[in-house]
C-alpha cells in the first residue's frame, strides 16, 4: 500500500525541453491565406499611409524652389538643417521630458485607480464611469478645458489658489516658460491615465484569486502580495500599456497644439508640434517638415520594433511542472497558482 508521502508528492521541474510556440512573424507566415479576407483593408490602408510615407521620404532628400517648382535633390541637406536649427535641440528635450513623464505618471496613477476599483464598494460603478470621463473626452475639447483653466486672468485655478490666500498674483502655467511643459503634462497625465487604468483592470481581474488566497494562507501580507503576485503577474499588460503610451505621447499634436500652440519659444513644442510648424505655419518648408518626420518615424519604429520583439518573446511557452505521481501537467506554466 502507498503511504501518504509517496501519494502526496512534490511536483518537480520537467526535464523535457519546454515546449515553444511559433513566434509572431511565424504564426503570420502559416496564416499567410487569412490575409487574403483582410486584403481589402490592407489595400486602402496601403493608399492611405504608406504613399505618404514614402512621399515624405522621397520629399526629404529634395528642395523644392518656391518661386519654380522646381525640384533638386539635395541629399541629406535637409537633414542637417533640420538638426543643426537653434531649437532642435529644445525639442529633442521637450519630447524626451513630456513622453516620460507623462507615460510613468499615467501608468503610476492608473494602476493605483485600478488598484482601488478592482475592490468591491459602493457605487464601484459610478466611480468608474467618473474616472473614465477623461479619456472619453475628444483632445480639443479637454484642451480647451484645460486652456480656460490655466488661463492667468479668468482660469479656475489661479482664481480658486487667490481666494483661499495661497497666493497674490495669477500664475502664468501656459505663458511662462519654466512652468508651460509641466502644465501640459499634468493635463496630458488627466487625459491619459484612464487608458492605463482600464488596461491594468483588465489585468488585474485575470489574475486567478487562488494565487491570493494561498499567500494569505502563507502568512504574506498586503505588500508582499502585491510585490510578488499581482506585479509579476501584470507584466505583460504593464509592457504593453507602457509602449502603447509611449507611442501616443511621442506622437501627440492635437494637445499640444491647441493648448500652447508649442509655444511660449517652443518650451512647449514636441516633434510632431515642429513637424507642422514646419510646414504649415509663417514660411512654409515642407522638406524640413518631412526631414523631421523621417526622424520621428525611425524613433517610433525602433520602439515597434522592441513592442514586436516583447510580443514574440512572451508567445513562448515557459517550462512546466510535472507532478511526479500521474505524470501529468501540475502547471500550465511558469506563473499559474499552486498545483491542486
Amino acid at each position: 500500500m502507498a503511504t501518504a508521502t509517496q501519494t502526496l508528492r512534490a511536483p518537480r521541474i520537467a526535464t523535457r525541453p519546454a515546449v515553444r510556440t511559433p513566434n509572431v512573424f511565424q504564426r503570420m507566415w502559416d496564416h499567410r491565406a487569412d490575409y487574403l479576407y483582410i486584403l481589402p483593408a490592407l489595400l486602402a490602408m496601403g493608399i492611405v499611409i504608406l504613399y505618404p510615407l514614402v512621399e515624405m521620404f522621397i520629399l526629404s532628400f529634395q528642395y523644392t524652389s518656391p518661386y519654380t517648382g522646381k525640384t533638386t535633390f539635395v541629399g541629406l541637406d535637409n537633414y542637417k538643417d533640420a538638426v543643426s536649427d537653434e531649437h532642435f535641440g529644445l525639442i529633442v528635450g521637450n519630447t524626451l521630458i513630456w513622453t516620460a513623464a507623462s507615460t510613468i505618471f499615467a501608468l503610476i496613477i492608473g494602476m493605483v485607480a485600478a488598484l482601488a476599483i478592482s475592490r468591491p464598494m459602493r457605487f464601484r460603478g459610478f466611480i468608474r464611469g467618473v474616472l473614465i470621463t477623461p479619456w472619453i473626452i475628444s483632445a480639443v475639447t479637454a484642451a480647451f478645458i484645460w486652456k480656460w483653466m490655466y488661463n492667468a486672468d479668468s482660469g479656475v485655478i489661479s482664481g480658486l489658489l487667490i481666494q483661499m490666500h495661497i497666493i497674490s498674483q495669477p500664475i502664468k502655467f501656459i505663458d511662462s516658460p519654466n512652468l508651460v511643459l509641466a502644465s501640459i503634462i499634468v493635463a496630458n497625465v488627466w487625459k491619459s491615465f484612464p487608458f492605463a487604468m482600464i488596461m491594468l483592470l483588465a489585468g488585474l481581474q485575470a489574475i486567478p484569486e487562488q494565487l491570493y488566497n494561498a499567500a494569505k494562507i502563507d502568512g504574506a501580507g498586503r505588500w508582499a502580495r502585491f510585490r510578488e503576485i499581482t506585479m509579476p503577474q501584470l507584466t505583460p499588460v504593464l509592457t504593453v500599456t507602457s509602449i502603447l503610451l509611449v507611442f501616443g505621447n511621442m506622437n501627440a499634436f492635437t494637445f499640444i497644439q491647441v493648448l500652447t500652440g508649442g509655444g511660449p519659444t517652443y518650451h512647449s513644442s514636441i516633434f510632431a508640434v515642429q513637424v507642422y510648424a514646419q510646414a504649415f505655419v509663417g514660411s512654409p518648408h515642407f522638406e524640413l517638415a518631412a526631414a523631421l518626420g523621417v526622424i520621428l518615424f525611425i524613433i517610433l519604429m525602433s520602439f515597434a520594433a522592441v513592442y514586436l520583439w516583447i510580443l514574440a518573446r512572451q508567445s513562448r511557452v515557459r517550462p512546466v511542472l510535472l507532478d511526479e505521481g500521474e505524470g501529468g501537467l501540475a502547471l500550465g506554466n511558469a506563473t499559474a497558482g499552486p498545483a491542486q
